[in-house]
């Protein structure tokens, strides 16, 4: 399984999606950054950072590490900057040639894959009881395979229900209510009434809401595949009786929703909250809603979380650098900058997140469930969209889909 694993990531180009709407930052990096700099007396500890070239992150931690550094005088951290579109490649070729940096930032759902090639420390010795009380449980799970806490979530967004306030006078509140008020405002302007985003750029956050909500899941207690589940069935059937009110499922990108509800071409969709300001600027007449419920009332965590290889001389350093990042000051301003959603405790109160626009996003999320952990991410990504794509188009019957995908990913 592990060599299956190992090839697969090393010959697949993986586009990884941060949480958010991250755009692909550049590969390149200057001599400081390189994963070839030294790290001279075991002093120096170095944090791969994708896209931080382009800018993700950047000024944050341009800000963060000098305190961190004064805070620590023994101490010295260095940024390796990687592209998007070769994260999870270069994770590997690092670790394969011994030079895996002490810290990595990766989307909690592929913590599975590098734990089970050995390239992750397990972080339960390094956690206080203090440490953990600090944290939001579910979320803090969301950084855990087979029991191990290999993460330490660092940002985390949740979805909640865009719609046309001038259209629609009460949001649907489950998903009778959901379908129905799509088919009408459909008919009745002309207009798509929802959207379901399949483009292979997207991923499947949004699609993993209505699995969830649906009662069903990805994998079952022992990692295994239960894609053809008759609960995920009986989603996929939801999802197709809204074929001829949405556009194209297979085009159309999470990216497209936004920029098509201002237009007045779409009435509702599923997203995050990055999209208030665009929607704001488009002077869109909009309101936002909690998840339409199905048979449970839940959500996506989806997060990114901070972890250490196991081939790091300077693990403590390593730790001491995540704890200190986990701290108020650092947090809070990384959540911040994107517009996320709290990861530790001590942000859940703050103002912001008792805004009328943000209260959706939240009150769904102590419910929520994180994204499986799979062997392999990319693959199981490719394999749902092509389900659904199918399902929904008429390519194949949910049955057929799901039985396909199942198959393929069991292999």
């Amino acid at each position: 399984m592990k060599r299956k694993l190992l090839v697969g990531l090393l010959t697949a180009l993986c586009m990884f999606v941060f949480v958010g709407c991250q755009k692909s930052g550049d590969a390149g990096a200057d001599n400081k950054n390189s994963a070839d700099a030294s790290k001279g007396d075991g002093k120096t500890i170095q944090v791969l950072v994708p896209g931080y070239d382009g800018g993700y992150l950047k000024e944050q931690l341009d800000e963060c590490i000098p305190k961190f550094e004064k805070e620590n005088p023994d101490i010295k951290v260095e940024i390796v900057s990687v592209g998007w579109d070769e994260l999870n490649s270069k994770v590997v070729q690092l670790y394969q040639a011994n030079e895996a940096p002490d810290i990595m930032l990766l989307g909690s759902r592929s913590l599975k894959q590098f734990s089970d090639l050995g390239v992750l420390e397990d972080l339960d010795s390094y956690m206080t009881p203090e440490y953990v009380d600090g944290r939001i449980d579910n979320i803090l799970a969301t950084g855990k395979v087979d029991g191990k806490q290999y993460g330490i979530p660092m940002a985390f967004s949740s979805r909640a229900l865009f719609y046309r306030s001038d259209l629609i006078d009460k949001a649907p509140t489950n998903w009778d209510e959901l379908l129905a008020t799509a088919q009408k405002v459909h008919d009745e302007k002309d207009m798509y009434g929802f959207a379901i985003a399949g483009d292979p750029t997207t991923g499947t956050d949004e699609l993993l809401n209505s699995i969830y909500q649906g009662g069903g899941r990805i994998v079952d207690d022992e990692g295994k595949y239960v894609l053809d589940s008759q609960e995920n069935i009986d989603t996929f059937k939801y999802l197709a009786q809204f074929k001829d009110i949405i556009p194209d499922v297979v085009s159309t990108k999470r990216d497209d929703q936004a920029q098509m509800f201002i237009n007045g071409d779409l009435a509702m969709f599923i997203s995050g909250s990055w999209e208030i300001p665009k929607l704001d600027e488009g002077k869109a007449e909009y309101k936002i809603a909690k998840l339409p419920m199905g048979k449970e009332d839940t959500v996506n965590l989806v997060t990114d979380s901070y972890v250490m290889s196991s081939l790091s001389k300077n693990k403590d350093a390593a730790w001491a650098f995540i704890e200190f990042m986990g701290k108020p000051d650092q947090q809070f301003l990384i959540t911040d900058a994107y517009q996320w959603y709290p990861v530790t405790k001590a942000e859940e109160d703050r103002d912001v997140y008792k805004e009328d626009n943000i209260k959706p996003f939240m009150e769904v999320i102590p419910k929520g469930h994180a994204e499986p952990q799979v062997p392999n991410w990319d693959e199981f990504d490719k394999s749902i969209r092509i389900a659904v794509q199918k399902a929904i188009t008429g390519q194949a019957s949910p049955e057929e889909a799901l039985k396909a995908a199942q198959e393929e990913l069991s292999k």
